[in-house]
């Protein structure tokens, strides 16, 4: 692993340890600015500023110089706000529902939606981040909040970072993936209402075809990371195996993701691409087959 990735692997778990911590969704002011530390560190490299040109923008300071516009369009990729090389205004929105403490989020959407048509102005990515970012402070120094927005959605690989680092950052065990994944069978049974009998065993092989059991494992993927544009993505999946699977596991689940792939392409609704996908995957290798 380079020290790129790394880096951003530690930023992906000390956001989850607040949400463990804190064992809700929100984070309060000062954990949004401790979890952008990581985020920070790595973008000022990568852009060749300094302390100085970048450590001021929450309080209004903008250099109108192209390494900082850049450094602020770095800190909102990394943070899935853009979207096809665009601030996207919809993740925007997304994130601030997600992360921000309830206190700040109707200021935080209002600053959003009057600078929402600023980035349309500017082809590069670099110019629209740092305009839009400059007008939503300048809607609100109160409530502008920089380096700190946390990713789109907690994804499995929040979790699983932990444990990954924890074990000197080799590979999770079987067990460790299962644990981590705890939490987010949490969130998607609530959000899809249903029960551990419909859900609880599917990873023994029991499917239950049911509406709400698809959609359940639809929330899992998309959790996970592995769902794009709103279809499965076979390279995602792929891309979570090589960094996370056991050594034992990694070509064993890529036989039966490969196995698999062209499952979703029957389906148009992303609930039944993902349950008929994963029962596949199961199907095809029980022995190996691991779900929340």
């Amino acid at each position: 692993m380079n020290r790129q990735a790394f880096e951003w692997m530690c930023f992906l778990t000390l956001l989850t340890c607040f949400l463990l911590l804190n064992v809700v969704n929100a984070m309060t002011r000062q954990q949004l600015k401790n979890s952008g530390k990581l985020m920070k560190k790595s973008c000022i490299p990568k852009n060749d500023v300094t302390e100085e040109m970048v450590g001021s923008i929450e309080q209004g300071k903008f250099i109108e110089e192209r390494n900082v516009m850049c450094y602020i369009a770095c800190v909102y990729t990394m943070t899935q706000v853009v979207k096809n090389n665009k601030l996207s205004h919809e993740a925007v929105l997304k994130q601030v529902d997600m992360m921000f403490p309830a206190d700040m989020r109707v200021a935080v959407k209002a600053m959003a939606e009057k600078c929402k048509d600023v980035s349309k102005k500017y082809k590069d990515i670099c110019e629209a981040s740092y305009w839009t970012a400059k007008c939503m402070y300048d809607a609100d120094p109160a409530n502008f909040v920089f380096q700190r927005l946390v990713m789109e959605r907690q994804t499995w690989v929040f979790v699983m970072v932990l444990a990954f680092l924890a074990n000197g950052c080799d590979a999770l065990t079987k067990a460790q993936m299962k644990k981590s994944a705890a939490a987010f069978k949490k969130k998607c049974m609530a959000k899809e209402n249903v029960s551990e009998d419909m859900i609880g065993d599917i990873e023994k092989g029991k499917f239950i075809e049911d509406k709400g059991v698809m959609c359940y494992i639809a929330c899992i993927y998309q959790m996970a990371n592995v769902v794009k544009n709103n279809k499965l993505s076979y390279e995602a999946s792929i891309k979570q195996i090589d960094i996370m699977y056991p050594a034992e596991l990694k070509e064993p689940a890529k036989k039966s993701v490969e196995a698999c792939k062209d499952v979703s392409k029957k389906y148009k609704d992303l609930c039944e691409a993902s349950y008929w996908t994963a029962k596949c995957i199961y199907e095809d290798d029980p022995k190996n087959f691991i779900f929340a």
